[in-house]
C-alpha cells in the first residue's frame, strides 16, 4: 500500500525537516508536495491527488481547525493529520471533534510520526476498502435480473454482502443467513436472479478486486490477500479465467 502525503503549512519552517524524514516511506507513506493556501489544499481536484493531509499548526498560524471546518463545508473528507508548535486543549478538542485523525505536538519524533501513520494507515485502507466494495456491489446488483416479486430477496441479499463485506464465503454461509438448507438456496437464486450464487459472488469479488487494484494503493498479492487467497498465483488464475485479463493490467 501507498498512500500520498500534501503537507499544508503556510511558512517554509522545518518543512524540509519533516520531508526528509525516511519514516513516510518506512510506513507506507509519499510526501507529494507542499502548499500554503488553505483552499487549494481542500479543493476537490487537490483531493483526487492525495490521500491525507498533514495540517502544521504554527504560533502566529493555527490552521488546522480552519482547514477541517473549511473542509466539512465543502462536504470534502480529508483523513488529517496534525503538527502543532503550540500546545492548545481547545484547538486539540475542535479539531478531534471535526474528524481529525491524530494530534501531535511540535517536536515531533520519528517514532510519535510513525505511531500516527500506521494508525492513519488502517483507516485509510478501511475507508477505500468500504468504498469500492461498496462499488463493486452496485456493479454486481445492476447486473442481476432484478423483479418486483422478489424484492425481500433482493434486500435481504444485500444487507447479506454489506454484512460480509469482501470475505470468502461459500454457498452454504449464504444459505446460512437466508435461512435456507444450502440445495433449496442454490435453486432459489438461480431462479430469482438468473445466475448462481457462485458465480454472482465470484464476479463481484473480481470486480472488488479491479477496483482495488485500479485505485493504486494496492499491489497483486496485497488484493490476493484482501480477499481470502491462499496465494498470489491462485488469485491471478481465477481473476484471469473470470475477467479473461491478468491482474496486473489493472494495478496503476
Amino acid at each position: 500500500m501507498v498512500f500520498k502525503i500534501l503537507i499544508l503549512d503556510r511558512t517554509s519552517v522545518d518543512i524540509r525537516r519533516y520531508m526528509g524524514m525516511p519514516v513516510w516511506k518506512e510506513c507506507g507513506f509519499e510526501i507529494i508536495g507542499h502548499t500554503f493556501d488553505l483552499t487549494e489544499a481542500v479543493s476537490p481536484i487537490a483531493k483526487s491527488k492525495y490521500d491525507m493531509l498533514l495540517c502544521v499548526n504554527r504560533e502566529t498560524s493555527m490552521i488546522a481547525a480552519e482547514t477541517l471546518r473549511y473542509a466539512a463545508r465543502k462536504k470534502i473528507d480529508i483523513p488529517t493529520i496534525v503538527i502543532s508548535h503550540e500546545e492548545s486543549s481547545k484547538d486539540m478538542r475542535d479539531c478531534f471533534l471535526l474528524g481529525a485523525l491524530d494530534y501531535l505536538l511540535e517536536p515531533a519524533s520519528e517514532e510519535d510520526i510513525s505511531a500516527a501513520l500506521k494508525r492513519a494507515s488502517r483507516t485509510i485502507s478501511e475507508s477505500i476498502m468500504d468504498r469500492e466494495y461498496s462499488h463493486a456491489v452496485s456493479n454486481s446488483y445492476a447486473e442481476l435480473e432484478l423483479t418486483e416479486d422478489n424484492t425481500a430477496m433482493q434486500d435481504k441479499l444485500m444487507e447479506f454482502l454489506m454484512k460480509v463485506r469482501g470475505k470468502a464465503i461459500t454457498v452454504e454461509e449464504a444459505a446460512d443467513y437466508f435461512g435456507f438448507n444450502p440445495d433449496y438456496f442454490r435453486r432459489v437464486f438461480k431462479k430469482r436472479f438468473g445466475v448462481s450464487f457462485s458465480d454472482f459472488y465470484k464476479r463481484l469479488m473480481m470486480d472488488y478486486a479491479k477496483l482495488l487494484l485500479s485505485s493504486g494503493h494496492y499491489k497483486v498479492g496485497e488484493v490476493s490477500e484482501l480477499l481470502g487467497f491462499s496465494s498470489s498465483d491462485y488469485f491471478t488464475r481465477v481473476f484471469k479465467k473470470i475477467t479473461g485479463h491478468l491482474p496486473s493490467e489493472y494495478r496503476k
